[in-house]
């Protein structure tokens, strides 16, 4: 058991030069632990560096060592801990991963009673999606047309897996569960006036937990 009480006050410059030395390991290591094999490289790293520093280091100064070493392994521990809980609850936004099926620049067009199927892609599974839709008159149709400002424009969601439909009024948001399913898919139901030519663009489309 190294004796801390020879730690003097103020702590020596050496204490933190050593410490700064193993938090770049420590971060470094956390790099590999991303690659293949990386904990067994972490893991020599660590512990060939260790051995080193207290080897070279004078008697009277490997207190300090083991100290910087024991104060580095706290911090890189509760971050590692603090990034676990913020990366579990964090929202992710998958707006960009909506892909509307056969729509032309993924802005489908669609008529009354009319269907567009979709995919999202989700990079990681979180138990909720909150998602918006705006409705408006379709380009090559708002010259002759004011659908979009009709009360009873709307599209209704049916996601995949699910028997309940949910209707969206344009730009309004609702959440809805997803229970972490590694895919979402999903249609979309157009309700317009008749011969309304109408265009559905996703605004917000957000996982979380």
């Amino acid at each position: 058991m190294p004796d801390f009480s020879k730690l003097k006050t103020p702590l020596p410059p050496r204490f933190f030069w050593t410490l700064l030395f193993f938090l770049c390991l420590f971060g470094f290591t956390a790099w590999l632990l991303r690659i293949n094999a990386g904990a067994e490289i972490a893991g020599v790293l660590s512990l060939t560096v260790s051995v080193i520093a207290l080897i070279a280091s004078p008697s009277d100064s490997r207190p300090a060592v083991w100290g910087a070493l024991a104060s580095a392994f706290v911090l890189v521990v509760l971050g590692a801990l603090g990034y676990l809980l913020y990366d579990s609850f964090r929202s992710i936004d998958v707006k960009a991963n909506v892909r509307f099926d056969g729509a032309q620049q993924n802005l489908p067009v669609l008529m009354n009673g009319q269907r567009a199927t979709f995919t999202i892609q989700v990079p990681e599974p979180r138990d909720h999606l909150t998602i918006s839709f705006r409705i408006t008159d379709a380009p090559d149709s708002e010259r002759f047309q004011d659908c979009g400002t009709d009360s009873t424009t709307s599209v209704e969601l049916l996601l995949d897996g699910s028997s309940e439909e949910i209707r969206f009024k344009s730009d309004e948001e609702r959440t809805l569960p997803v229970r972490g399913n590694p895919d979402i898919g999903g249609a979309l139901t157009m309700n317009a006036l008749v011969d309304c030519r109408m265009q559905v663009q996703v605004t917000r489309a957000e996982l979380h937990n």
